[in-house]
């Protein structure tokens, strides 16, 4: 189960698919006025209950748009909205161009009007519709436009000629039996019931044979009557919805059904309070303007004289609590024009007067009789048409002898008078074509077609007719004696119901305390960054702001408390007028005789001053002027408090400066020299270690240059006596080889290389007590030689060499003197 709240949100899409269409000047245009009244618990602000009122949906609109407007949003969005099983089921698969009531306009599917589809079947389940009461509501949509497709044409006599009388053609067979069948209605009674009229002469019922003409609009009134009774019904199932707790209803009055629901008495156990949304249809003045918009312009007139009054009676209200005079503030009241249309003070309106013309005579001539009457009672001398001929003047019913006045709102125009009549509204003149008005207001539907509903073979269908259905007698309180015994018989009128309800619309808002929202739009074409300025005052004027203005301009615009208004303008006062008196009087005296004002620029209340617009401005200009000047002086003053505080400053920041200069040279001089003496120790460390650098170097170098030298002088000085070995043999081994194969050559440079590897290998030999003694042998064998030879200078190095040998010894000792030596060591331990 869904909360209250979200029922009564649902209500208004939901009404908006089935009341609102797309007009010239609207996307979202509401066709029908509607009043939301909301209840609350008035201690906790929650809601207990609503109810919805309507008021005149347009139903010229199911079955004939002008070029560029469109029909109630619900029937493009079935077509957009449902799929292709729905519509089969319902007979749709031609779409929107198949349908006359649509204007048989090729449209493209929407995906605004599909989303507003899906959103639409949602607020029927809100207020409570089951899936299958979804289908008949979509079924009777779907009557509604095949109910449209049914064309008339003449019956031919035998002889091939025709008469006037009508009869349906064979391509409407199917769209009669798809609607009927959609309705649970029988074809024949409902072909019947279009294509002739029962009368009743001296007990004897007729069957009157109807022509195109006539059976068309037959058609079109029970399209009419089947949309209507489904809107009426959605109303009451909302209504039902939202006050289901809200105890029994009451009885309806007599006629008001069709534009408002059965209201619930509503009896809780705590204070409740409403809050009322009404959401009507706006002033319109069309170049052809019918009966619709007669009714909507009067509501619109009823409205702004609820409106003024309540504006003129808060502004006399508030200027008799504070005592100021506001006796030459006028109010431009609307009543006249309300007189003329709905009647009053004794007189009869053109809304009276067009219930009083629905007597016998075709449609047209009814018209024409409706526009002679008003112009005879409310368009002054010398006007009196009838069939749109000129003829000499009437005199005015019940006033015999005496000539009527021309109504000071009412106007017959130049041209076109035969047909057409001007009504000056509060927002101007708007000349309306009475075309249709006598038939619009009486709806004529036939008994046959008024009873066709009871025979529905559905339950859900036999609900909705039962909606529209009413008692028909009349509550109009405004109309004579006689005009409501007429009423009575004929049934109540479509001008008088739409009068009574609003006058208990209007007495709903007199025991209310009204705020009022104003919607301008800035342009028609619907484009951004738009003002049209001539539109923007249309819409002012039609709403009625012109009068506020104007009332508004006349009395004091602007008003203040005492308080408030002396803080704010205290200061225009000098310093010797403001020791000479104080108060708002005082204030007001000194300025009034300093700007030469009089007592009608402004006034003193109880607790508040009035006063005007002009003034206002010159106050708050004057106001602002002063505290400029001042600021001036305030802004000079602390200019020299800032240069004062800023030389200060400047000086004490100079000595700072100063010092820190000073510092600064001190920290600089004690770091230069701290920096000489560590730059004196780290040369003098510098100066040692580049002395050391240098010998190392060139001990290094001295080192390289050696080894180069030892290898130039000893290639083999860096190879073992293993590697010298293999070389030598390896050598010798060439040598024999080359000996052997005679090539002397290469066996004498091989000798050469002979000498100094033997060298080389010699003296790496690995060396031995048996090497030693055979190198001593050979060293003494080469002194004894140089002495026998008496070269002394040899004999020095070779007694060196010999000596060095002979010390090595006893590194290299022989068994037997190791053995001599333990044997020896032995014996000395032994003695010690």
């Amino acid at each position: 189960a869904t909360s209250l709240e979200d029922r009564v949100l649902s209500s208004n899409p939901l009404l908006e698919s089935f009341g609102n269409a797309r007009t010239l000047k609207n996307d979202n245009s509401s066709r029908f006025g509607k009043f939301i009244k909301i209840s609350f618990n008035t201690d906790t602000g929650t809601i207990v209950g609503a109810s919805i009122s309507n008021y005149l949906l347009e139903k010229t609109r199911i079955t004939t748009q002008i070029e560029g407007e469109r029909n109630y949003h619900i029937f493009y969005q079935l077509f957009s909205g449902a799929d292709e099983q729905v519509l089969a089921k319902f007979g749709l698969e031609g779409g929107i161009a198949s349908f006359r009531y649509l204007g048989n306009r090729a449209t493209l599917k929407s995906r605004r009007d599909a989303s507003a589809f899906v959103e639409t079947m949602a607020c029927l389940d809100q207020i409570g519709v089951s899936e299958e009461g979804k289908n008949e509501v979509l079924g009777i949509i779907a009557a509604v436009l095949h109910l449209g497709n049914i064309d008339f044409e003449l019956v031919k006599t035998e002889g091939g000629n025709s008469n006037e009388n009508a009869r349906m053609t064979d391509s409407s067979a199917e769209s009669l039996r798809m609607a009927c069948f959609l309705l649970g209605l029988e074809e024949s009674k409902v072909s019947e019931a279009m294509l002739t009229k029962l009368l009743t002469i001296g007990g004897k019922t007729i069957h009157k044979p109807q022509d195109v003409a006539q059976a068309s609009d037959k058609r079109d009134a029970f399209a009419k009557l089947v949309y209507s009774s489904l809107f009426l019904w959605m109303v009451n199932k909302i209504n039902a919805t939202l006050s289901e707790d809200s105890g029994p209803v009451v009885p309806p009055s007599p006629g008001a059904e069709q534009f408002s629901p059965p209201p619930r008495v509503h009896k809780p156990s705590v204070p409740t309070g409403f809050i009322g949304v009404l959401d009507i249809y706006g002033f319109e003045n069309f170049e052809n303007n019918g009966f619709e918009q007669l009714l909507i312009n009067y509501a619109n007139e009823k409205l702004q004289r609820h409106f003024n009054r309540h504006l003129f009676e808060v502004e006399q209200n508030l200027y008799s609590s504070e005592g100021v005079d506001w006796t030459y503030i006028t109010f431009n009241d609307n009543r006249p024009c309300l007189e003329l249309i709905e009647g009053g003070g004794g007189n009869v309106g053109i809304l009276s007067t067009l219930d009083d013309c629905g007597g016998m005579g075709s449609a047209s001539e009814r018209d024409v009789n409706f526009l002679a009457q008003i112009n005879q009672k409310f368009g002054g001398k010398g006007v009196s048409h009838m069939n749109g001929k000129k003829g000499k003047k009437k005199k005015a019913p019940g006033s015999p002898g005496k000539e009527p006045e021309r109504h000071p709102n009412f106007i017959t125009p130049k041209f076109g008078n035969d047909r057409q009549f001007v009504v000056v509204h509060y927002a101007g003149e708007v000349r309306y074509t009475v075309t249709g008005f006598v038939e619009k207001n009486v709806e004529t539907l036939s008994n046959e077609l008024k009873d066709l509903g009871s025979t529905s073979s559905k339950m859900f269908a036999l609900g909705v007719f039962a909606a529209s259905s009413s008692p028909a007698t009349s509550s109009d309180t405004t109309s004579t004696p006689g005009s409501a015994r007429r009423s009575t018989i004929r049934g109540v009128s479509v001008a008088s119901q739409f009068r009574l309800s609003l006058q208990m619309l209007v007495m709903d808002l007199e025991c209310t305390q009204p705020h009022y929202v104003r919607c301008i739009k800035p342009n028609t074409t619907k484009s951004p960054n738009s003002f049209d300025s001539g539109e923007v005052l249309r819409q002012l004027r039609y709403a009625g702001m012109m009068e506020t203005i104007r009332i508004r301009r006349e009395g004091y615009a602007l008003r203040e408390e005492h308080e408030s208004f002396y803080r704010r303008f205290h200061l225009l006062l000098s310093s010797t007028e403001a020791n000479q008196g104080e108060g708002i009087t005082h204030l007001v005296k000194v300025l009034s005789q300093r700007l030469q004002l009089t007592h009608a620029e402004w006034q003193i209340g109880h607790s508040k001053i009035f006063l005007k617009r002009d003034l206002a401005t010159k106050l708050e200009l004057l106001a602002h002027l002063r505290v400029r000047a001042a600021g001036r002086i305030v802004v000079d003053f602390g200019r020299k408090v800032a240069r004062t505080r800023a030389s200060n400053l400047l000086t004490a920041w100079g000595k700072l400066q100063v010092n820190l200069i000073r510092k600064r040279r001190q920290i600089i001089a004690s770091n230069k020299i701290s920096a000489t003496y560590r730059m004196c120790l780290v040369r003098r460390v510098y100066k040692t270690t580049l002395v050391s650098v240098i010998r190392i170097q060139c001990l290094g170098r001295r080192i390289v240059a050696c080894e180069k030298v030892r290898r130039v002088r000893d290639p083999y000085w860096d190879k073992s006596f293993h590697d010298l070995d293999l070389l030598h043999s390896e050598m010798v081994s060439q040598m024999d080889d080359a000996v052997n194969a005679k090539d002397f050559k290469t066996a004498a440079d091989l000798e050469k290389k002979l000498a100094p590897l033997k060298e080389a290998l010699e003296s790496k030999r690995p060396l031995t007590r048996s090497v030693l003694e055979s190198r001593i042998a050979e060293v003494q064998t080469q002194l004894d030689d140089a002495v026998a030879r008496k070269a002394f200078q040899e004999c020095a190095p070779l007694q060196e060499k010999l000596e060095d040998l002979v010390k090595k010894r006893e590194d290299l000792p022989t068994l037997d003197e190791l053995k001599d030596a333990v044997h020896q060591a032995e014996k000395n331990v032994s003695d010690a």
